[in-house]
Order: structure tokens, then C-alpha cells, then sequence
């Protein structure tokens, strides 16, 4: 299936260090966060109504790529044990299989979105200009899910063979042409329907890049006959991995959804503040992120070999390094944060709040990276049930009850809803050390399939 790829394939994924394959990812993840950044700047410059409406349906999108990504790691995580045990015929079948399936899941939610925007933005509680620039960038981002889906399925083939530097170079070309066309865009007076555009654009440059960087560098062209042998050999493994792992995470999205709710009933001003934080407090992401993603990989692919314990060992290491960077780099945005939130707003008020929530944020950041570490690592060595309870069950309990009562209770507004989010991590990322440090996620692979 594969041509010899200089550099990252000379060695194999197993022996590969946690740095070698985290440092592509995390900046890949940085050129990813850049480029909702950098739509947020743009719209600034139409109005704060446009960029309060668009980054009020982050959320909303964000549950729906989160279908897309986690099954698409989910099929990742399932190759990558075929591959650790040897088994290269079954990994290209899943990776074909994968594709299809995440194509015409895409093709369905891009459907969704653009045809059900109205009433999305109405139940988030949006009114007048917010809600149509809300409504319109949802539904022209509807119109390329499925270039948006074939990315998904290439970056997840790539990543199962430890090549996350492809997907870093992806990364920095779709960020180049969307900023590119943003600039376009405006000065053409199109607005938010031009920013729209300019992202599902730039979607499909990419998609075409990768499908070209499969085919010649790792020699792959999928048959029909490889999904076949993928639905009958990797759709179990995948259901079973795969559909837990969506719980959460969707889960969290439309809980972040929920919040977005209850800031909307709190005024222009706190919502404005929330969105302008949020695109800021993604930068301490990228040091969980790719420990995290790392550790994922290495993980299906030690279990896959029957390396159980090492690949503890790598998870362990992965899960400190990503919560220290993670504290460090939220401190930095925090302190920070009265000067980089001018780039948004020259509001004094929204600026002085989402410096509180900035700092509210540094508490929360070390159990969001733990939470990343383990729920990506308990997935790719099959466990995806029991983290898929945990984060459901708490965040629509303790996370909301908190929320709700920090404020409107104590009437602390924004910055409760903020806190209570921050309890729900810290609980979590609890839970599942002790799962981790238990050895609970034993004995789930998929090597016998």
C-alpha cells in the first residue's frame, strides 16, 4: 500500500519518540486555531454583530465536525492496531472504508446545517442582525462539509502511520488561501458571506492537495473490493470504538452549545466577551492537543503489538507534558490578554471581561489537557465506553448544576458559566486518571478481529 516516505517511516511507529510525532501535530492544531482566529478578526471588521452571531454557531459546528473527527480517529486508532500487529491488508481496507463513510456522513451534515440554519440560530436564542450573520455562515459552511469530511478521512490515514507532518503542511496551505480569499472577500464588500466562502474554499484546495500526497507518496488507491473487505473486517471494531467516542465529545459541544444559550439571555456584551475569549483561550490547546493525539497513536499501535505497558509508560508522559504546557500557555494568554483581546474590540468592557474569563480559563486548562490525554488513549486501546459515560454524565449534572448556579445563583454571569465549566474538567480529568492508573482500558483491542 505504501512507498518508502523519507524520514518519518524510515523508523517504526512503536520506536518513534512522543516528541517526533507531537510537534506536528501541535503546530498543525495551531495553524487550525489560526484560521477561526483569523475569521473572527475579519468579521470584527464588518462588525461586533457579525462576529458575535458566527462565533455563537462555533459550538454548533463544532459538534458536527466532532462527529467527523472523532470517528475518523476512531478508524485511525483501529488501523493503527492492524498495522502494530502486522496486519497491513486490514489497515487498508479500514482506511477505505473510512473514507466512504465519512464522505456521505458529511454530505448528510452539510445538509443539515444548510437547510436547518434558521432554526439552529432561533433555538440558540439569536435575534435581528446577530442571528442572520449567524444563520448565513452556517449555511454556506453546510455547502462544503464534504470536502470538509474527505480532509477528515486523509489526515486520520496519515496520522495511523505517524506521518502528522503532511497534515501540518495541509494545515498551513488552508490557512494561507483562506486568509488570502478573507482579504479578497472584504474588499470585495462581501462580508460574512465572503468569509464563509473563502473557509469551504480553501477546504477543497486542501482535499486536493491531499489526495495527491496519497496517491504518489504513500502509493494509496483505494478499490472497491478494499471497502468491502473494510465493511466486513473494521466496521465492528469501528462501531464498537467509534460510536462511544462520538458520545462525549458531541456531548461536550452541545453542552458548550447549552452555555452559549444561557450567555445570549445575559446581553450582547457578555456573549461578545465569551466569543472574543474563546478564540483566544484555543491557544493553550495546541500544547494538549498534540501530546494528546501522540499518545493516541502510539497507544494503537503498541496494543495493537500487545505492548500494553509501554504503552502506559507513553501516556503517563504524555498526560504531564501536555497539563504543564497546557497551565503555562493559559497563564501567558491571561496575562496577555488586556493587550491581544484590542485585536478584537476596542470595548473597555468586553475587553476587562474576557480578561476574567481568560484567567478563569488558566484554572481550567490542566484538567482539559488530562482529559484529552487519557480520552484519546482509552479510545485507541479500545476502552471508549467508559469515558464516554464519565464526561456525558457530568458535564449534564455537575458542569450545567454549577454552571447554572455560579451564574444566575450568585449572579456571577459569564464568568459562573466559565467556572462551572472549569469544575466539570477538573472532575472529570479525575475520573479518568484513576481509570488510566487502574489498567481498566486493558485487554480491549482489536489485534483478534
Amino acid at each position: 500500500m505504501t512507498k518508502r516516505v523519507p524520514g518519518q517511516q524510515d523508523i517504526p511507529v512503536t520506536e518513534r519518540s512522543l516528541l517526533s510525532i507531537a510537534w506536528p501535530v501541535s503546530l498543525t492544531l495551531a495553524v487550525g486555531i489560526a484560521q477561526p482566529a483569523l475569521d473572527m478578526l475579519f468579521l470584527a471588521k464588518v462588525s461586533d454583530a457579525a462576529a458575535a452571531g458566527v462565533g455563537a454557531m462555533i459550538p454548533v459546528f463544532g459538534a458536527l465536525m466532532i462527529l467527523l473527527n472523532t470517528l475518523g480517529q476512531a478508524g485511525s486508532s483501529v488501523a493503527g492496531q492492524f498495522l502494530g500487529a502486522r496486519r497491513p491488508r486490514l489497515a487498508k481496507a479500514t482506511f477505505a472504508f473510512l473514507q466512504g463513510l465519512l464522505v456521505a456522513l458529511g454530505v448528510l451534515i452539510g445538509l443539515v446545517m444548510t437547510f436547518l440554519s434558521g432554526p439552529i440560530t432561533s433555538a440558540m436564542g439569536l435575534t435581528g442582525e446577530i442571528q442572520e450573520h449567524g444563520r448565513l455562515f452556517l449555511a454556506i459552511l453546510g455547502c462544503g462539509m464534504a470536502a470538509r469530511a474527505l480532509w477528515t478521512s486523509m489526515i486520520n490515514i496519515l496520522a495511523a502511520r505517524g506521518l502528522t507532518n503532511w497534515n501540518l503542511w495541509a494545515s498551513i496551505l488552508a490557512i494561507g488561501s483562506n486568509s488570502l480569499l478573507n482579504i479578497l472577500a472584504l474588499r470585495l464588500g462581501m462580508g460574512t458571506f465572503g468569509v464563509a466562502l473563502a473557509t469551504i474554499v480553501s477546504w477543497g484546495i486542501v482535499s486536493f492537495v491531499l489526495l495527491l500526497v496519497l496517491s504518489r507518496k504513500l502509493n494509496y488507491h483505494p478499490r472497491w473490493i478494499d471497502f468491502k473487505l473494510g465493511f466486513r473486517k473494521a466496521r465492528q471494531p469501528l462501531i464498537r470504538l467509534g460510536l462511544p467516542a462520538t458520545v462525549e465529545p458531541i456531548s461536550f459541544q452541545m453542552f458548550l452549545v447549552v452555555l452559549g444559550s444561557l450567555v445570549v439571555r445575559l446581553g450582547e456584551m457578555p456573549l461578545t466577551a465569551r466569543v472574543y475569549a474563546m478564540t483566544l483561550a484555543n491557544i493553550p490547546v495546541i500544547f494538549s492537543y498534540g501530546p494528546g493525539f501522540a499518545a493516541q497513536i502510539l497507544t494503537a499501535h503498541l496494543v495493537g503489538a500487545g505492548n500494553e505497558d509501554e504503552a502506559h509508560r507513553r501516556v503517563v508522559k504524555a498526560t504531564k507534558w501536555a497539563c504543564a504546557g497546557a497551565f503555562v500557555a493559559a497563564v501567558l494568554v491571561a496575562l496577555t490578554g488586556w493587550w491581544t483581546l484590542r485585536a478584537f474590540t476596542e470595548v473597555p468592557a468586553i475587553i476587562r471581561l474576557g480578561v476574567h474569563l481568560l484567567w478563569i480559563d488558566a484554572i481550567l486548562q490542566p484538567a482539559k489537557a488530562a482529559n484529552i490525554a487519557l480520552t484519546f488513549s482509552m479510545r485507541a486501546a479500545g476502552d471508549s465506553k467508559f469515558p464516554a459515560m464519565v464526561g456525558t454524565t457530568f458535564m449534564w449534572t455537575a458542569g450545567l448544576g454549577l454552571a447554572l448556579f455560579f451564574g444566575y445563583g450568585l449572579e456571577w454571569g459569564v464568568m459562573g458559566i466559565w467556572a462551572g465549566m472549569a469544575c466539570d474538567e477538573w472532575l472529570r480529568a479525575i475520573i479518568n486518571g484513576w481509570r488510566w492508573k487502574s489498567g481498566g482500558w486493558r485487554g480491549k483491542g482489536v489485534r483478534r478481529a
